[in-house]
């Protein structure tokens, strides 16, 4: 009897035990055929100036687009020596050597070893000095490859050097920024000194610390009550360098001791824009973010809350149909919660606590949440730069899926790119869908792809989508283009491939606006109703707004009872229009009162939705509000493996742009790459707003903010102006285009081609045959004297059909040729803002092409 209940209690624990192993391995570990990972293999690599390691650079396994590299800057001194500082990890690596390359890509400038270099331990120390083939002032592309485990890294930096020393004050500039980060956390000792740069007013947002600008209090910029007890060193990259500006921002760590004694940690992000003088260093802008580290701790959730502590609250998070599965992601970390199993997973990041160094936590990378079901799986993209596992130091589009019933990430594709990750993170955001049937659609370079996610197979599904003549639904499963003739729309459901037309009647143009929620917006436009500029601009009167839904059937039908629209902004559920009536005396619109369209829908909220939550101590922190209540103490947290395959599940996409035809332009600003246009007006006016840059497709700057002389005038014109006789009879714009291709050495009868009907743009274009025409309708005045100052005119058109040419600056006028007057004359510059704005900011100037 008693042995018989041994054996019965013996079978019970077995049994239990075996539960609780085959619950263990099931929902923390991962079915065979699984593996972690690979851990990071490549080195990185940083730079000596003002005794700090700066830009620190991470390696790539395959050459890349030279003409889309931005990154950081180096400056270097008469010498035209490197000191670098290279970190191993324990790898081994051997065969150093550099390359200098035109910025532009176009071709190789010098191929060398680096043979001074000492090692001791993981940590490479070297220097170098580049050939006497370079340009002082040009910026160049530096390499630095390495062979790390039979493959050769490849490490990208800007370079720019001076004949004089220090041209560039950029170990100045650096210590500034590092300082004054210093000083921010100690309010009391510095506060003095700091309130001396911030510029604290109305417009700085004081209600979060997610994020603090220059304009932000004193409080909000020394961490006010948040008990910060560590910071890390920062990581410093000088972003951008000009003789009278220059970028640095800081990278670190800040551990913040909450009321309940638990310590969180947070990635801080800061940008300096700084003009040194021998007189003093003045800080033009200053931005700093700060984003919560999630990790699942028990602080982090409580019976219904999810909190992400101080966060910017644009967080991304996408649910499942009934909601009992959401995943959503914190600082490059993707994260599923599962309310019907009570688990929650870090289902993807290159960084955990396993890997957590400077390779894992580096961020150039974004997360895409494509899918979420009900059993808890999740289809997601990374795109960017790969820092581990099989893509270690590939850019590209990563393509997954999570299991959630083994707990495991299977890749269903990889789409390579040589272009800069920051490119293709900026293209990740316009078209990126998946089908019920295994679809991807992918935007790359102007161009629809869909990819076979089963057979690895790609096609081009639309081609040539400038940015005036596509759009994209809230949900990203519809895309409306129209035709480049404006006849025709067209109207694809992403998810079922359907599509449908609209096509406009006779004698109308068509003109696709946006979307409201999943509804299209488009105009109907009379080709009567479409006026030219002289500067060659269209206007495009519509006389009807339509809404329809994806099938093409019409939801709403506006038309103006006065006038016709002539802009249109969609703000969540209001449609705003601008209207004008045409004025045939003056060949001009004369604005009308604005009206709008109200929408009866509603904007959806999901079952588990981001809120924003004030605090006393800590200001508004982020949340996520979940659909059920959380058991805590029986939570259970995952980490999943990585499905191995055979083979290569690539996917080659060759993007075929015509970038002489269609080029692109890049905008900068404090933080990096924020946007991409195909229009430069565009472009500039946000460059300008962001007191960033713009480049172009050979990494030719086309525009930079702050980088004038305190005075300049293009005293060639000044002189033509003034020994023109009877200028004042002649057409104006005939006379400033004239002067315009005198500068430049080109004589063409001018009057004549306008006579023929041709524009200002047309002509510019044929009598300007290596420079880039940039039309700049509508942006400010103050930002056409960046190219005054390279001693570049900028041609206005004023509402009456005069044009004049701006050729000149002071701190307090500009100088203005107005042939209908024919003088040259000094005026306020805030004056000439105002007389240019109101006469619509109708510019148009050029670009130089490159010399070599």
């Amino acid at each position: 009897m008693k042995k018989t209940i041994i054996k019965i209690i013996y079978t019970i624990i077995v049994f239990i035990l075996s539960l609780f192993l085959i619950g263990h391995f099931t929902n923390v570990e991962t079915v065979d055929m699984t593996a972690r990972m690979g851990a990071p293999t490549f080195p990185t690599v940083s730079f000596e100036l003002a005794g700090k390691q700066i830009n620190m650079l991470h390696g790539y396994s395959h050459e890349m687009d030279v003409a889309h590299i931005r990154g950081e800057i180096l400056t270097t001194d008469s010498s035209r020596g490197v000191k670098f500082r290279m970190n191993t990890y324990g790898e081994i690596v051997t065969n150093l050597r550099f390359e200098v390359r035109q910025a532009s890509g176009n071709s190789l400038v010098e191929n060398s070893e680096i043979t001074d270099f000492t090692q001791d331990g993981d940590i490479i120390r070297g220097s170098f000095q580049m050939k006497d083939l370079i340009d002082p002032g040009q910026e160049y592309i530096l390499v630095i490859l390495a062979d790390v485990n039979d493959k050769t890294a490849r490490f990208y930096e800007r370079i720019i050097w001076s004949e004089e020393d220090n041209a560039y004050h950029s170990r100045e500039v650096i210590d500034f920024a590092v300082n004054f980060s210093k000083m921010t956390f100690d309010k009391v000792a510095n506060a003095e000194e700091l309130t001396k740069y911030m510029e604290s007013n109305a417009d700085g947002d004081n209600t979060s610390y997610s994020h603090v600008n220059i304009n932000s209090s004193f409080e909000q910029l020394t961490w006010g009550d948040l008990n910060i007890v560590a910071h890390t060193e920062p990581n410093v990259f000088l972003r951008d360098v000009h003789l009278q500006t220059s970028i640095v921002g800081l990278e670190y760590q800040v551990t913040q001791k909450t009321e309940d004694g638990t310590e969180k940690l947070y990635n801080v992000k800061e940008a300096y824009r700084i003009r040194y003088t021998t007189d003093r260093i003045y800080l033009l802008n200053y931005d700093r973010t700060m984003n919560y580290v999630f990790n699942a701790d028990n602080s982090d959730i409580t019976d219904n809350v999810i909190s992400l502590w101080i966060t910017d609250p644009t967080v991304s998070l996408k649910e499942s149909d009934g909601g009992s599965v959401f995943a959503f992601i914190s600082e490059d970390r993707l994260y599923v919660y599962n309310s019907t199993e009570n688990k929650i997973a870090l289902v993807f990041g290159f960084y955990n606590d396993e890997y957590l160094d400077d390779r894992t936590i580096y961020q150039g990378n974004t997360i895409h949440i494509l899918n979420v079901d009900e059993a808890g799986n999740v289809e997601f993209v990374v795109s960017g730069y790969m820092n581990r596992g099989d893509h270690e130091g590939e850019v590209g589009n990563a393509v997954y899926k999570y299991d959630s019933r083994i707990n495991s990430i299977e890749e269903l594709a990889f789409i390579p790119s040589k272009l800069h990750q920051d490119i293709i993170r900026a293209y990740s955001e316009n078209v990126l869908y998946v089908s019920s049937n295994g679809g991807l659609f992918i935007k790359l370079d102007g161009d629809l792809y869909m990819v076979d996610l089963d057979t690895r197979s790609q096609k081009k599904v639309i081609e040539n989508l400038s940015e005036d003549r596509y759009c994209i639904s809230n949900s990203g499963s519809i895309v409306a283009w129209q035709d480049e003739e404006k006849k025709t729309v067209q109207i694809m459901n992403l998810s079922t491939q359907s599509t449908s037309d609209i096509k406009a009647d006779s004698g109308d143009l068509i003109r696709v606006l946006g979307f409201m929620g999943e509804d299209l917006v488009y105009g109907m436009v009379h080709e009567y109703d479409v006026h030219i500029d002289r500067m060659g601009s269209k206007i495009f009167g519509m006389y009807a707004i339509r809404i329809v839904d994806s099938d093409g059937n019409t939801l709403e039908n506006y038309s103006p009872t006065q006038g016709i629209v002539t802009g249109v902004r969609i703000e969540d559920n209001v449609i705003r229009l601008s209207r004008a009536q045409w004025n045939g005396d003056s060949g001009l619109y004369d604005e009308l009162i604005d009206d709008q369209i109200m929408s009866t829908l509603k904007n959806e909220v999901g079952s588990n939705y981001i809120t924003v939550a004030a605090t006393e101590n800590y200001k508004n922190i982020t949340q996520i509000n979940v659909k059920s209540n959380i058991k805590k103490k029986s939570l259970i947290v995952q980490t999943p493996n990585m499905t191995l395959y055979e083979g290569s599940r690539e996917v080659q996409i060759e993007p075929d742009r015509d970038r002489e035809n269609n080029p692109y332009y890049f905008v900068y600003g404090l933080h990096g790459l924020i946007h991409i246009y195909d229009n430069p007006a565009e472009a500039v006016s946000e460059a300008y707003n962001a007191a960033g840059v713009v480049t172009n497709d050979i990494n030719q700057y086309v525009w930079v903010r702050g980088n004038l002389l305190t005075s300049n005038q293009i005293m060639y014109i000044t002189n033509l102006a003034e020994t023109r006789e009877n200028i004042t009879a002649e057409d104006s714009t005939a006379v400033c285009l004239d002067m315009i291709l005198q500068h430049k050495g080109i004589s063409v009868d001018v009057e004549s081609m306008l006579g023929q009907g041709k524009s200002v743009v047309d002509i510019l274009k044929n009598s300007l045959v290596n420079a880039k025409v940039l039309e700049l309708d509508g942006c400010p005045m103050e930002a056409m004297l960046y190219y005054v100052n390279q001693d570049i005119p900028v041609m206005a058109t004023l509402n009456d059909g005069n044009s004049l040419l701006i050729i000149g600056f002071n701190d307090l006028n500009t100088v203005l040729m107005e042939p209908s007057t024919g003088q040259v004359y000094k005026f306020g510059r805030v004056d000439s803002a105002n007389l240019f704005e109101n006469n619509g900011n109708h510019f148009v100037t050029y670009l130089p092409g490159l010399e070599n």
